[in-house]
C-alpha cells in the first residue's frame, strides 16, 4: 500500500496550533492590557499632580499668619463675597487644625469679629440669604451696596 504523501494532521498537531493560537490571543490581549495600564498610570501621575497643587497651591498663604489675616487673604485670594462655611471650605485645604475642631463655625467666629471690627472684611446682607457675604473694603460703597461686579459674582 502506497502512503499518501499528505497526511491528515494528528490530533496533536490540531491541538498545538490551536494553543499557538491561544497564545498568540492571549500576548495581543496582554500587550493591550499592558498599553492601557501606562495609559492609566501617567494619567495617574498628572492627577496627583494636579490635586496636590489644588490641595498646596502655591501662593502666599503663610500658616504663621492671625486667623484675621488668613481669613482676609482666603477672601481676597477667593476674588469674590464669601459666606463663613466658603472661607471654612477653603480653610480646611490649608489648615489641618480645623479638623480637629468640634465647631469649626464657633472657632472662626470671633476672627470674623475682629476682622469686622477692624474694618479688614464688610459684611453684606443679601436679603433672602441666612447670614452674611464678607467682602474686602474695596468691594463696598460708602453707604454699604455692594459694587455690582461682586454682586454678580454672588448670584
Amino acid at each position: 500500500m502506497e502512503k499518501n504523501s499528505q497526511n491528515p494532521p494528528s490530533f496533536l498537531e490540531i491541538k498545538l496550533e490551536r494553543l499557538k493560537k491561544k497564545l498568540a490571543d492571549t500576548q495581543k490581549e496582554l500587550s493591550s492590557t499592558k498599553d492601557q495600564l501606562h495609559q492609566k498610570e501617567n494619567e495617574n501621575i498628572k492627577l496627583r499632580l494636579l490635586l496636590e497643587s489644588h490641595v498646596n497651591p502655591k501662593d502666599e498663604y503663610n500658616k504663621s499668619r492671625t486667623w484675621v489675616s488668613k481669613i482676609v487673604f482666603i477672601v481676597a485670594k477667593a476674588n469674590k463675597p464669601l459666606r463663613s462655611a466658603e472661607i471654612i471650605a477653603l480653610l480646611l485645604r490649608r489648615e489641618p487644625v480645623l479638623h480637629e475642631k468640634e465647631s469649626r463655625e464657633k472657632f472662626l467666629s470671633p476672627s470674623l469679629t475682629s476682622a469686622i471690627k477692624s474694618k479688614r472684611l464688610i459684611p453684606y446682607k443679601l436679603p433672602g440669604v441666612r447670614g452674611n457675604f464678607y467682602c474686602l473694603p474695596e468691594w463696598v460703597y460708602e453707604d454699604g451696596v455692594l459694587i455690582s461686579e461682586m454682586r454678580q459674582k454672588i448670584y
